[in-house]
């Protein structure tokens, strides 16, 4: 029963800091400012997370976990038939859910530390790592991609999609946005049928 309230707790702090990140920047949001939105003392927080990089850190698992939502229905498609439609694919990896899912402020905001803050560093390493495994999972259940270096064209997605949402971050204007997002899904697209060819 403990264990349960503790992690229960643990969790309305990564989402309570979370939530006051969104609002007022993560630079701006001290174990303070979480424990009185929260309605604890800060004491409290600091028996959780006894340092601000710790609650960093568990803030990462967090975007992590936010970010994995995004391949379900590409995981449920999987479980029905050997691939994952090329449309469903594409459409998920640059789809305005990952805005709904996770404020890129925030997501950015933790990315900056890594040049500061090796621990920060390793954590988004591994983060990074996850989604490429997840990605890499799923293009190995993909018929039309058997015996293909998997791990590579993973890479080469993700490159095209982390610089895709860095860069559109910067538009404002939905339609400008869409005609961008038209130019990357191709890329992607351009990319698996450049694996699929060299299959037949």
């Amino acid at each position: 029963m403990g264990i349960k309230i503790s992690e229960g707790r643990k969790k309305e702090i990564i989402l309570g800091f979370y939530q006051l990140s969104k609002v007022n920047g993560l630079e701006n949001t001290s174990i303070a400012k979480i424990g009185k939105h929260l309605g604890m003392p800060p004491s409290l927080v600091m028996h959780y997370f006894p340092t601000r990089e710790i609650l960093i850190s568990n803030l990462i698992s967090y975007i992590l976990q936010q970010m994995l939502l995004i391949y379900q229905p590409m995981l449920k498609e999987l479980e029905t038939q050997n691939y994952a439609d090329p449309h469903t694919f594409v459409d998920r990896l640059f789809s305005r859910d990952w805005n709904l899912l996770l404020d890129d402020g925030v997501f950015y905001s933790c990315y900056s530390l890594i040049f500061r803050n090796k621990r920060i560093k390793d954590e988004y390493r591994v983060l990074h790592e996850k989604l490429r495994e997840y990605l890499k999972d799923i293009l190995d259940r993909d018929e039309n991609l058997t015996g293909k270096d998997t791990e590579l064209l993973s890479e080469q997605i993700f490159v095209v999609v982390e610089g895709a949402y860095y860069y559109l971050s910067m538009f404002d204007d939905p339609e400008v946005y869409e005609q961008k997002v038209t130019i990357f899904k191709n890329q992607v697209y351009d990319l698996l049928r450049k694996y699929e060819v060299q299959h037949l």
